[in-house]
Parts: C-alpha cells; structure tokens; sequence
C-alpha cells in the first residue's frame, strides 16, 4: 500500500532500478534499496491501479 500526500491527495511510491537494470515501483520506505550497493531510488507520485502504479511526476 503507498502513503497518499495530504497536501496532493497523490499517492508516493520510490522507483528502484537494481543492479541488473530491473526496474520497479514500491510502497516500501527508500532505505530498504539505497543502502544496497548498485540500487538507484527515486521518488515518484502517482496513482495505484489494478494492474499497477502510475507515475504521473518524480520528485526531486
């Protein structure tokens, strides 16, 4: 589940490129990836669908 910005209503999520040039979008807190060596975080807002998450923006 992602946290929704009270100011927005937009839901936050971190997108996580691995080391192997995998990329996803989670819900989970960004320091679960940025303290593995080779993973890259970024903080995007959105939307959750059934089928996925939206990215509308990163921020940052």
């Amino acid at each position: 589940m992602f946290k929704r910005d009270s100011e927005t209503g937009e839901e936050i999520g971190h997108r996580v490129t691995t080391p192997y040039d995998t990329t996803f979008v989670t819900g989970q807190h960004a320091h679960l990836y940025e303290d593995n060596p080779g993973y890259e975080v970024e903080e995007v807002r959105g939307y959750s669908r059934p089928d996925g998450f939206v990215v509308t923006r990163t921020v940052g």
